[in-house]
């Protein structure tokens, strides 16, 4: 971008110097400082925000860490078989199966798991389980962590953003509108000295 073109961008985003400017001009302008204001003020806002997530999910990562085990269920009956992606209505890599498998304190459990579709009977599923012995989600990891924070700090900002983003083409629209609606107005008064009718 050449020095020039810049000069009149900045003339146009400010034009309060411009005797020619208009109400509208120094709206929409007010409004464009306004939004550039949130955008910049939301990055430290989104920013701590963020920090809060990670420090949250970092503790609840460290506590599934260590209350969350990895052991094995053996099937005690045949997983579905393999089916089409089309019949199973989307990309579906495991079924529900019942199993048994041995928590922590040596006892033996029962109840669902999820298991390859085609594995028989007796197989050897991984699972996690936690505290009480039960099937459990994986435990968050601190990279998952990082990622919630980030994903989230992010969504903030874009929310700040992307609002007066939207409140300025709003008002950019709007100032448009009257300004067009100012000229047909002022056509249909001098047109007949000009054109003669």
């Amino acid at each position: 971008m050449t020095a020039n073109s810049m000069s009149r961008l900045v003339h146009q985003a400010f034009p309060y110097r411009n005797e020619l400017a208009t109400a509208g001009d120094r709206i929409e302008s007010t409004v464009l400082v306004l939004g550039i204001a949130v955008a910049l003020l939301a990055v430290p806002v989104a920013g701590a925000i963020g920090s809060e997530i990670y420090s949250s999910q970092s503790a609840r990562a460290a506590v599934e860490q260590a209350t969350k085990s990895r052991a094995e269920a053996i099937l005690i009956e045949d997983a579905p078989p393999a089916i089409s992606m089309s019949e199973r209505g989307g990309a579906v890599e495991a079924a529900s199966v019942l199993a048994t498998w041995r928590p922590r304190d040596g006892s033996t459990r029962h109840g669902a798991v999820q298991a390859p579709y085609d594995a028989k009977a007796g197989a050897a599923v991984p699972i996690w389980i936690g505290e009480n012995g039960e099937v459990s989600e994986p435990p968050l990891t601190a990279e998952d962590a990082a990622l919630d924070a980030i994903f989230l700090a992010l969504l903030l900002w874009s929310a700040a953003a992307g609002s007066m983003a939207l409140f300025f083409l709003a008002t950019r629209f709007a100032h448009k509108q009257i300004r067009m609606r100012g000229w047909a107005h002022d056509w249909e008064r001098i047109a007949p000295a000009w054109t003669g009718r």
